[in-house]
């Protein structure tokens, strides 16, 4: 996802221990990407410049997010940074969870205002719109990413399947103040999921929810 704004839109001993040993694993996570123990059922995803395809590189903001070992980590594409799923079941053909980061340009960088998100937030309506079936926006409201005020959207649409299998999903468009590149963010659920039963649970619940609470900028 990559989208340009411009200025023309104004947690007894044992318990103690394992409980410290619990919070200095998610602290060092933090400190040190590479110190968390895989045992722990989490990973974590640097955003590294280099690791990224040439077309990403020169949109590159470095990030970070913790996320568990259900999810697994998508092919690296041209159009996302980064791309986490967790599927409904044992197979691999239907989702439950996904967390997608992608990039956004923001030129001027000083400039930051609810008009240009949702200018921002049109043009995503638009493009996930022709991808899923039966899209409909919902509502925006503002977020808080790390910090940064932020726009988001909520929508609905479905597989168009038999199963009538419902998709909820969450855009948010963080720009870091002061800088030119920032981030779009795409969470989505399906009715496949034992925790999304709609859009409103997006960043509220599920792991998604856990995901989108530990991301930062680095």
């Amino acid at each position: 996802m990559a989208y340009r704004a411009k200025q023309k839109v104004t947690e007894f001993k044992n318990d103690f221990r394992s409980t410290l040993k619990s919070l200095d694993s998610t602290s060092q996570a933090f400190i040190n990407p590479r110190s968390v123990n895989q045992d722990d059922g989490w990973r974590v995803y640097v955003n590294e410049k280099d690791s990224l395809p040439r077309p990403l590189q020169e949109k590159f903001i470095a990030f970070r997010f913790m996320y568990p070992k259900t999810f697994k980590v998508q092919p690296q594409s041209d159009v996302n940074f980064v791309k986490v799923e967790k599927y409904a079941g044992a197979g691999e053909d239907n989702t439950a969870e996904n967390f997608a980061v992608g990039s956004a340009w923001f030129d001027p960088p000083t400039l930051q205002n609810t008009a240009l998100y949702d200018k921002l937030l049109d043009t995503l309506g638009k493009q996930i719109g022709r991808t899923f079936h039966n899209y409909t926006e919902l509502k925006r409201t503002d977020v808080t990413v790390d910090g940064v005020t932020s726009r988001a959207v909520l929508f609905q649409a479905d597989f168009n399947d038999a199963a009538k299998t419902m998709i909820y999903g969450k855009t948010i468009v963080v720009h870091p103040p002061g800088k030119k590149n920032g981030v779009a963010i795409l969470i989505l659920g399906t009715s496949l999921s034992r925790e999304i039963k709609s859009a409103e649970d997006l960043g509220v619940k599920g792991d998604t929810a856990e995901i989108f609470h530990s991301f930062s900028f680095l």
